[in-house]
């Protein structure tokens, strides 16, 4: 079941560096074979630094000498890369260092904005407001240790070879320790995806990358071989399957590529609920290290982000747990994913071998779409003058120069029923079928 998957990553304190990283990876490795790809502490690229890997020793605060909080009583109850202090200080003084939302009371919220920035680093406790409600003025011991120590960042992906090297990219981040809609859930997502690919005979080959957010891309692209980067056709990255928020998708940084229209069939037919929305006005992710330039893998983000600085209630805090999953929404990304792998596979172009208009009613070829007669009670589907309608332009697009994906946008079909439709032309042998290669413009490089 997707949702025990969810549990059991979520059961790692995993992070950009982290102790808990390697359970985590071979954790996923028992679902999909993985290749590991290690980065030091102190490596640099580009300005991105990989951090070291930071521990907490001890995180006590006492208020007139009683102590009213302990920042290891939960994994988020430090700030990420949070340094040691220690010292008294006033009410005043704490105040700043201390991290809470009275709007989610019993909420431990994630700081994780100095793994990012460790030039910037200070230090700060996040409690639930339940606690700091209580603190107030008064005198107040601080006895926070840290320590940074050299480590290693985890970054892994799983390889899907398929009859071409041209690969589509998946991609989902593992540095949010314990958090499922904001992580985990988008990883299960991806992982069951992958186990259904395996199972499939498909043209293009499929790449699962994981990794922390941003860090891992970008040192894994700074490394792979440029030729890897110039098969890359395009890519997904997803994250928050799991709550009850519509699916909501991004379009690549040009717009019109193939991929944005798999997304746009796919949402459209095959979701309850969807939002398509413009380039980085999503949730906001590693699609901006995909699109870099030099890369410029045409990439969707796909999400359930309600608000692009409010994606959900529960974000980025201890409340963002598996049990917030909803498995039917999860199930729902999931089909939406294959079915865009499915329109990518078998997007085609038609070629007639006819002149004229073809009866398509005769029973020779009974091709025919029925419509709305006044007449006659056929007892039609409410999409049906939709079919009877492509059948007044289907001809004059059988000329090669429109894609499968093309008509189904025009005429606001399922592209898996007219794909179906469209075989059944090729089967009578009215038209000849030609894959409709997934077209990338090759990047634009600096000069050594």
């Amino acid at each position: 079941m997707m949702q025990q998957l969810v549990h059991d990553l979520c059961s790692f304190a995993a992070n950009v560096v982290a102790d808990d990283n390697a359970g985590l990876f071979a954790r996923i490795h028992r679902e999909l074979p993985l290749e590991i790809f290690h980065f030091s502490s102190g490596e640099t690229y580009n300005g991105w630094q990989v951090p070291q890997n930071w521990r907490v020793r001890r995180a006590k605060v006492y208020k007139e000498g009683v102590e009213v909080f302990d920042g290891e009583s939960h994994t988020l109850g430090v700030g990420r890369y949070s340094k040691s202090f220690t010292g008294d200080l006033e009410w005043e003084g704490l105040r700043p260092h201390l991290v809470t939302n009275p709007d989610l009371p019993e909420a431990y919220l994630f700081h994780c904005m100095w793994q990012y920035r460790p030039w910037d680093a200070d230090w700060v406790l996040c409690m639930p407001y339940i606690v700091y409600r209580d603190l107030g003025p008064g005198h107040y011991r601080v006895e926070l240790q840290t320590e940074y120590k050299p480590g290693q960042m985890l970054v892994a992906h799983h390889h899907k070879a398929g009859r071409s090297d041209k690969t589509i990219v998946f991609n989902s981040h593992t540095c949010h320790p314990h958090m499922a809609n904001d992580g985990f859930a988008g990883t299960a997502v991806l992982i069951r995806l992958f186990q259904w690919l395996a199972e499939q005979d498909t043209y293009y080959s499929y790449r699962l990358v994981l990794g922390p957010e941003h860090l891992g891309s970008v040192f894994y692209l700074r490394d792979l071989p440029r030729g890897e980067v110039d098969r890359m056709v395009c890519g997904v990255f997803a994250e928050m399957p799991g709550t009850n928020g519509a699916l909501k998708a991004t379009a690549t940084f040009a717009g019109g590529h193939m991929i944005d229209q798999a997304f746009a069939n796919a949402l459209q037919h095959h979701s309850r609920a969807h939002v398509q929305v413009p380039w980085r006005k999503g949730a906001g992710n590693d699609e901006t290290v995909w699109e870099a330039p030099g890369y410029e893998v045409p990439f969707v983000e796909i999400t359930r982000c309600e608000d692009q600085w409010a994606p959900y209630r529960e974000y980025h805090t201890s409340l963002d747990t598996p049990e917030l999953m909803i498995p039917a929404r999860m199930e729902e990304m999931l089909a939406v994913l294959k079915q865009v792998v499915h329109s990518l596979e078998d997007n085609v172009t038609v070629e007639r071998r006819f002149d004229g208009l073809i009866c398509l009613s005769n029973p020779q070829f009974d091709l025919y779409m029925e419509r709305p007669d006044p007449a006659v009670n056929k007892e039609l589907e409410a999409d049906a003058e939709k079919w009877g309608h492509l059948l007044d332009c289907l001809f004059r697009y059988m000329d090669g120069s429109m894609t499968v994906l093309d008509i189904a946008r025009r005429h606001d079909l399922p592209f898996d029923r007219l794909r179906r439709y469209l075989g059944r032309f090729e089967e009578k042998g009215l038209v000849s079928l030609h894959r409709a290669a997934i077209q990338r413009t090759a990047p634009q490089r600096m000069r050594p």
